[in-house]
């Protein structure tokens, strides 16, 4: 199954600042960055470990050897020596279905049938994995007219089209029905973490609301008691919905495939009545995952600093051994809720200190940094004994005992600025708890 990607190459200012440049092409000298980056990936392209001693590489319009030059000497030529330096294609293949011959000529081909008109090309194929892969580097300016190599998503379309079709030709497999993108990197490390996102909120709550409804309009009506707008205008090849106090729409096909519309009807009109009423019933008769009374009784119980972030992490649903569901969050506290571990953190350091007010705050924060600069002076002292001439157990206490005092002091300065975070929010924190209680007296009022 022959997957393919291509993505553009820049320099990059913290490469190594080696090479030896050509007396002949110095004209415009280019930056180093810019160089190194061209030498990484054509190097990368073509290594040795990878490609069976060059014997998979193949230059086209170019030479392997002489191919950074090459490319350079093209750009210095028309006048173009900025911004992207080259573009690097990939295109895999089945484990075991291909030789590694077969996969360098279809690379080989696919390259001078998209490029090799007007490009320099380095084809590679990487022997080194269970999937046998081909890299195929191309320059970014033609030699032909000069022209800059235009990546879009009409390049890319070409070449999967490209990859297929050849592939398809040699009885091979490809990918029958491409998904596009994913979700970014960020999203799903978020979620693979359990930390909430717009995205697995806006399912919790799409899912409650299914659960207690037994045609659209209900679920509609549940979005909006949850703060979800929505458009399901049937005309509209697509639903949308945006949460709470957010601008943007999401796509709900795009949460999985239980969120499509007709995923969503088909579980609405399969509830049961009397199940779904029985969920009403639970749903409403506890609003809440934990003994509320008991746990806010011991938070009040405490006073100054510390009863207000262990209140704002009681808010958040952060206090140990118990979950708040995001979508029952107060919406002042949703881009709070992922910063959980902070504000559990702040807490735990204000109890084990016992910081009541911003002066016991202040009190700690100096008497962490004097602790900080006697055990730094202790240290310095230490080191110095690991350069005399000492006997060899007296050298090897002395290290250890500089690895023990470097970790101390390493604990005390994150703690240290634990409490400059605590200083910075405390007015934040303060200020929505304030409206949050102002808004439930004017619900309890009503």
């Amino acid at each position: 199954m022959a997957v393919t990607k291509i993505w553009n190459i820049r320099g990059r200012a913290d490469s190594p600042l080696e090479y030896i440049t050509n007396p002949e092409k110095t004209q415009r000298e280019f930056t180093e960055a810019e160089r190194q980056a061209l030498a990484d990936v054509i190097a990368y392209a073509a290594d040795e470990d990878k490609t069976e001693q060059f014997f998979y590489t193949t230059g086209i319009n170019c030479s392997v050897e002489f191919a950074r030059d090459q490319f350079n000497a093209t750009k210095i030529r028309f006048g173009k020596t900025g911004g992207n330096v080259a573009y690097h294609a990939y295109q895999s293949f089945r484990e075991g279905e291909v030789t590694p011959d077969e996969a360098h000529e279809i690379g080989v081909q696919l390259a001078k049938e998209l490029w090799g008109d007007r490009f320099q090309m380095v084809v590679a194929t990487h022997v080194n994995t269970k999937c046998t892969h081909n890299h195929i580097v191309i320059n970014s300016v033609s030699f032909r007219d000069g022209l800059k190599f235009h990546d879009c998503n009409d390049t890319y379309r070409q070449l999967r089209e490209a990859s297929d079709r050849i592939c398809l030709e040699r009885g091979l497999s490809i990918v029958e029905n491409p998904k596009g993108r994913g979700v970014n990197q960020y999203v799903y490390k978020m979620e693979k973490a359990g930390m909430p996102t717009r995205y697995n909120v806006a399912r919790q709550a799409i899912d409650e609301a299914v659960s207690l409804s037994l045609n659209i309009e209900e679920f509609k009506y549940e979005l909006r008691k949850r703060g979800y707008n929505y458009r399901f205008d049937p005309q509209r090849k697509y639903w949308t919905i945006t949460p709470p106090g957010g601008k943007k729409s999401i796509r709900i096909h795009k949460l999985g495939e239980d969120y499509t519309r007709e995923s969503i009807e088909r579980q609405i009109y399969e509830n049961d009545p009397s199940v779904r009423t029985e969920r009403l019933r639970q749903h409403y008769r506890q609003p809440n995952n934990y003994n509320l009374r008991r746990r806010i009784d011991r938070i009040m119980g405490r006073s100054g600093l510390e009863k207000l972030y262990l209140r704002y992490c009681y808010e958040l649903g952060y206090l140990p051994k118990c979950q708040q569901s995001p979508t029952k969050l107060h919406i002042l506290l949703k881009e709070d809720l992922l910063k959980c571990d902070q504000y559990s953190e702040q807490a735990k350091l204000l109890s084990r200190y016992h910081v009541d007010t911003e002066k016991d705050l202040s009190d700690l924060m100096d008497n962490i940094e004097g602790r900080v600069k006697e055990l730094s002076s202790d240290r310095d002292e230490f080191r110095r004994m690991t350069r005399r001439v000492l006997p060899e157990s007296e050298i090897s206490d002395a290290k250890s005992k500089v690895k023990e005092l470097t970790a101390e002091i390493r604990e005390l300065r994150h703690e240290l600025k634990v409490c400059r975070d605590i200083q910075e929010r405390s007015d934040h924190v303060r200020e929505n708890l304030a409206a949050i209680d102002k808004e439930r007296s004017r619900e309890r009022a009503r």
